[in-house]
Parts: C-alpha cells; sequence; structure tokens
C-alpha cells in the first residue's frame, strides 16, 4: 500500500478557483429561490463583481476571507514567503477599497457578501443580502 504525498503548496493554489465557488453558488441559490435574476462575472464593471443584478443595479462580490483579508478567524497569513503573501494581500485589499469606490461613483449599489458569514448563519446572510436588493440602501457588507 503506498502512501499518499502531500500536496505542495502549488497544487493546493491550483484547486482553488475564483468563480463558481461554494459561497458564491450559495448566495446564487438564494437570490435564484428569491425570484431575482442576474448576470454573473461582469468584464466590463470596475473588480468584475460576482454577480450582477440589472433590475435594482446592485453588485455582489462574495469574499473569501483568507484571500480578501477579512480580519475573522478564517483569515490568516501563511509563514513561508511571507513577504510574497503580505504585498499580495495588502494588494488585494487596496484594490477591493478601489473597485467598491468605482462602483460607487458609477452609481451602483454595492454589497460584500463574506465567505464566514455564510459559514456561520447562511440563511440569515442570504435573507440581508435580498433585502439589501431590494430596498434602497447604497452598501451592504455582511
Amino acid at each position: 500500500m503506498r502512501k499518499k504525498k502531500p500536496m505542495d503548496r502549488s497544487q493546493m493554489m491550483r484547486a482553488v478557483h475564483s468563480e463558481d465557488t461554494k459561497p458564491e453558488v450559495v448566495v446564487r441559490r438564494a437570490l435564484f429561490r428569491a425570484g431575482l435574476r442576474y448576470r454573473l462575472h461582469r468584464r466590463d464593471l470596475p473588480g468584475t463583481p460576482d454577480i450582477y443584478v440589472l433590475r435594482y443595479n446592485a453588485v455582489i462580490f462574495v469574499n473569501g476571507c483568507f484571500w480578501h483579508q477579512h480580519g475573522c478567524k478564517f483569515t490568516s497569513r501563511p509563514k513561508t514567503r511571507s513577504e510574497f503573501w503580505n504585498n499580495k494581500f495588502d494588494n488585494n485589499v487596496a484594490r477591493d477599497v478601489k473597485t467598491l469606490q468605482q462602483l460607487s461613483n458609477e452609481g451602483f449599489r454595492v454589497a460584500v457578501v463574506w465567505e464566514c458569514s455564510l459559514k456561520n448563519s447562511p440563511d440569515r446572510a442570504t435573507e440581508r443580502l435580498v433585502q439589501f436588493i431590494l430596498g434602497n440602501e447604497e452598501f451592504l457588507e455582511i
């Protein structure tokens, strides 16, 4: 019986997807159940939002806590190559701030849904998101 080799970091990172992630699919299913129709990954909008609800002029980002450095218990920084990872995460956070500002300036209503909120209480998070879309708030962070 052969022992499996543990995955190295590059294999793990290769397995990470930016589209159709589990948290994103949870949000999309909830929106569809609520009767909301949307477009995915609009590349012509700043930051390529995960979900765009045309009728309500709302864009939604479903952010991973690790990649976007939310600050919750799911946020960490690798111990190896710390300079590389610190630069990467700092650039991600700066880009997120710039993107949210651009979208707001262009008149879009913006929601950011963090991965941890969907792990802790997915029903409450998605219900709050639907309220945001149907309402008139300019910004929401769950």
